[in-house]
């Protein structure tokens, strides 16, 4: 069988031409080029009268007296001290353990680190915890432990792009701290990424009973407070949302890729794979709709999935409510076919929306779960009870307007992350000092 020779495009070429293989950039005049510098003729061949004994005996007696008083070239010297003092419940060797959490921008994940004389070496999840999907845990849980050992961690202060000396550094922050002192923090405004962690909550109230008058905002590019807000608006309370996949015959997914990119992923692959686990032959499974433009972790488990452009998603959600809240036909047979499903299964139905979704399209969700008996079995809700802080935008009319004297960043790029129509770099220079800690 011979291989089909694509026909010659007509039209002419535009654009960066990329290589298709090693063989076309060997041909290129910059390759050839760079190939004559590196390797010149001759460079292999011997000078007149040395051979090619004498020269390595040449090249060793050079490198032998190179090395003599390097250290550079010796294993450092390192004693094995014993301890003065044995810690308690210390063993040589033997592993010890620790229950922690790793916090999210909507929670946290229980944790147990295994650690090897002081040092951390490996993360699991905490089976003893209630809400720790069996001892599961997420990617970045798994990876934040290299943060431990990452050499490119900032070790240093610096100023205007200089380094500075640490004693330095905190003169200067101290300096600041002095000066909104006398003011109550009037002019001073913080940046800080969406957290639980109740060790900052800690600081952020040690800091607001300093400085009062100091004001708190929040940024982050992935609007995950989405769920909240649609749980507060579709219950009148401040609430957020619990999903329990474990106890759904029926999910149906609107562009909410819970298995991969939403936050407590975690938890939602443990409660989803539980459907699916079959003991027996008659033992029933559950079914994943999924409503999606893009192929998803979530989209790839689906056993019907239904690809639509991003912006259509919130016309098939009201289509899907139409149709259960009001008895709708609809027109389009994959959408009749999901809600036929979702209404033989009352009760034991879950319909998400995924954070890339509008307010709207969460709301519907809440009203198709209320519809079909879901709330109190598939959808809970938790009292919310993270303080509010100020938005991005809230942030920069401050800035435009002269009432931030001194920008506080704690975590996070917002001159890279920040919508374009901000213009952050130019927003945040209307500040007298920033000051940045990451």
């Amino acid at each position: 069988m011979s291989k089909t020779i694509p026909p010659t495009c007509p039209y002419p070429e535009t654009g960066p031409k990329y290589w298709r293989g090693l063989d076309e950039v060997a041909e290129t005049p910059e390759f050839r080029e760079w190939l004559e510098r590196e390797f010149p003729v001759g460079a292999s061949e011997f000078p007149d009268g040395v051979s090619r004994r004498n020269f390595v005996k040449l090249m060793a007696s050079s490198f032998a007296l190179a090395g003599v008083g390097l250290t550079g070239c010796r294993r450092p010297v390192e004693n094995i001290v014993p301890f003065t003092r044995m810690p308690e419940d210390y063993y040589h060797g033997v592993a010890r353990y620790y229950a922690t959490a790793m916090p999210t921008r909507v929670g946290a994940i229980p944790l147990l680190v295994r650690s090897h004389d002081g040092r951390p070496v490996k993360i699991e999840g905490n089976a003893d915890h209630p809400d720790s999907a069996n001892g599961g845990t997420n990617l970045w849980a798994q990876a934040s432990i290299l943060n431990l050992y990452d050499v490119d961690r900032a070790q240093r202060f610096t100023r205007g792009g200089q380094v500075v000396p640490s004693g330095l550094a905190l003169q200067l922050l101290n300096q600041t701290s002095q000066r909104f002192a006398g003011n109550g923090g009037t002019g001073l405004a913080f940046l800080m990424e969406p957290g639980n962690s109740p060790s900052r909550q800690k600081l952020r109230e040690a800091i607001a009973q300093k400085f009062p008058q100091a004001k708190w905002f929040s940024y982050d590019p992935v609007d995950s407070d989405i769920h909240q807000r649609a749980a507060s608006q579709a219950t009148g309370h401040s609430v957020r949302p619990y999903f329990r996949f474990d106890q759904a015959a029926v999910i149906v997914s609107l562009d909410c890729d819970f298995i991969g990119t939403e936050e407590d992923n975690q938890r939602y692959i443990a409660g989803f794979s539980k459907g699916r686990r079959i003991e027996k032959p008659d033992d029933p499974m559950n079914r994943l709709y999924v409503i999606e433009p893009l192929m998803s972790v979530t989209g790839m488990n689906a056993d019907h999935r239904l690809r639509v452009p991003g912006s259509a998603v919130a016309e098939k959600a009201a289509q899907l409510a139409n149709a259960i809240l009001n008895n709708g036909q609809p027109t389009d047979k994959w959408i009749a076919e999901c809600a036929n499903d979702l209404k033989q299964n009352n009760g034991k139905v879950l319909v998400v929306a995924g954070h890339r979704q509008p307010l709207a399209v969460h709301v519907l969700a809440y009203a198709i779960n209320n519809a079909l008996g879901a709330m109190g079995k598939t959808v809970l809700f938790q009292e919310d009870t993270q303080r509010r802080e100020g938005t991005l935008t809230d942030l920069a009319q401050a800035l435009n307007a002269g009432q931030v004297d001194t920008l506080v960043i704690t975590g996070g790029n917002p001159v890279f992350t920040a919508p374009a129509d901000l213009s952050w770099a130019a927003t945040q220079r209307k500040a007298r000092e920033i000051i940045r800690l990451g």
